[in-house]
């Protein structure tokens, strides 16, 4: 892999600066000077790489396409059979380090974006349809070899993530009732049953 360019750096750095205070004070209260003392830049360099605050959320949502799925896909890629897959997906996912409560709470703000904004609401759709996407993928994968029961592949893609992204939510909204590491590990173990062969209803 090469170097990053500088602009690389300084998107990273603007997106990163941006996570943290959308995080800690909400979408509506994040303020320009905050957001470049977090990122450690100008407000001249914020502008040059992000119009305004609607083109920064974009630009995470983009980051994330990048990054994340792309980190995601590499890890499937060397990982040879459905349910070594799976299992990577899980472990990827819940992986509290990469997916901790600062990136929990700015998602949320997203989630409540997209409802009034169109541009969000298609990108968040574009990162939850790649996501499902390769799940379903996974499934299908793993039916036609017999590692999986024969079960409905999208339904069951979109019922694990959105039992993940539920989780999530109740994370967020009250963190000291929810003890976010056992449940999902009790969903990931649950979902793993109803993949072994024999467990179609």
């Amino acid at each position: 892999m090469g170097r990053k360019s500088i602009a690389h750096i300084r998107r990273e750095q603007i997106i990163n600066g941006f996570f943290k205070v959308v995080a800690k004070k909400g979408f509506a209260n994040a303020s320009t000077r905050e957001i470049t003392e977090a990122a450690g830049v100008s407000k001249g360099v914020l502008h040059h790489y992000f119009i305004d605050k609607e083109a920064m959320v974009l630009g995470v949502l983009g980051h994330v396409l990048e990054t994340y799925l792309a980190e995601f896909t590499e890890g499937l890629e060397k990982r040879e059979s459905p349910t070594e897959q799976m299992e990577f997906f899980w472990s990827w996912f819940l992986d509290l380090n990469r997916f901790n409560m600062e990136f929990s709470r700015a998602w949320v703000e997203f989630w409540v974006l997209s409802k009034t904004n169109e541009s969000i609401a298609e990108a968040l759709r574009d990162c939850y349809g790649q996501i499902i996407g390769r799940l379903a993928g996974i499934i299908r994968k793993g039916i036609e070899s017999g590692d999986f029961a024969k079960v409905d592949p999208l339904v069951t893609a979109n019922t694990m993530l959105a039992s993940l992204e539920g989780t999530t939510m109740l994370w967020v909204v009250n963190p000291m009732a929810t003890p976010v590491e056992a449940i999902n590990d009790k969903i990931a173990e649950l979902f793993l049953n109803h993949l072994k062969p024999g467990q179609e209803n």
